[in-house]
C-alpha cells in the first residue's frame, strides 16, 4: 500500500505573503559535517503602501556539541529591526532567526547553497530583490565573525 502522509511536526504562522522558499541541510554525520538546516523564505506587500513589509526570513538550526540549545532572532542590518532574544530551551541544537528587510523592493525568489570547499562556515543565500540579485553570507553559528555587509538596501 501507499505510505500515509503524516501531519507536519511544526507549523510556523506567517505574517506576510510568501513568494519564495528554499532549504539547505547537511547531516551531522560523518563527523566532519556541521549538522545544520537553513530555511529561508521571502515576500511581503510589494510596493503598495499596505503596511505589510518586504523581507527575507532565514531560520538557521545547528547541532550543538555540548547539547545546550537556544532560540533567538537577529537583525541582519535591515530597516528598523531590533534583535530580540526568544525563550531558551535545553536541546541538542541551536535555532536562530534572521530577519532581513528589503525596504520598498519585493524579494520574489531565494536559493540557499554552500560551496564545496567552504572555509567560512556559511550558507550563501541568493535573493532576487527588485531588479537585483543579492548574495548574503549566513553564518551557521554565532561564533562565526564576518565583515560581510548585510545591509539589505544594496550598494
Amino acid at each position: 500500500g501507499k505510505p500515509k502522509v503524516r501531519p507536519p511536526s511544526k507549523v510556523d504562522s506567517l505574517t506576510f505573503p510568501v513568494f519564495g522558499l528554499t532549504w539547505y541541510g547537511a547531516p551531522s554525520s560523518p563527523s566532519n559535517n556541521d549538522g545544520c538546516s537553513v530555511i529561508a523564505y521571502c515576500g511581503g506587500g510589494g510596493s503598495a503602501k499596505t503596511g505589510v513589509g518586504n523581507k527575507i526570513v532565514v531560520t538557521v538550526t545547528s547541532d550543538n556539541n555540548n547539547g545546550v540549545g537556544n532560540s533567538s532572532v537577529d537583525d541582519a542590518g535591515g530597516n528598523n529591526n531590533t534583535a530580540q532574544q526568544q525563550q531558551q530551551s535545553s536541546s541538542p541544537s541551536t535555532t536562530r532567526k534572521i530577519l532581513i528587510s528589503t525596504g520598498e523592493a519585493l524579494c520574489f525568489g531565494v536559493h540557499a547553497f554552500r560551496p564545496y570547499n567552504d572555509s567560512l562556515n556559511m550558507v550563501r543565500l541568493l535573493a532576487c530583490v527588485g531588479d537585483d540579485i543579492l548574495l548574503y553570507g549566513i553564518p551557521l553559528s554565532r561564533k562565526t565573525t564576518t565583515n560581510n555587509n548585510q545591509n539589505s538596501e544594496g550598494d
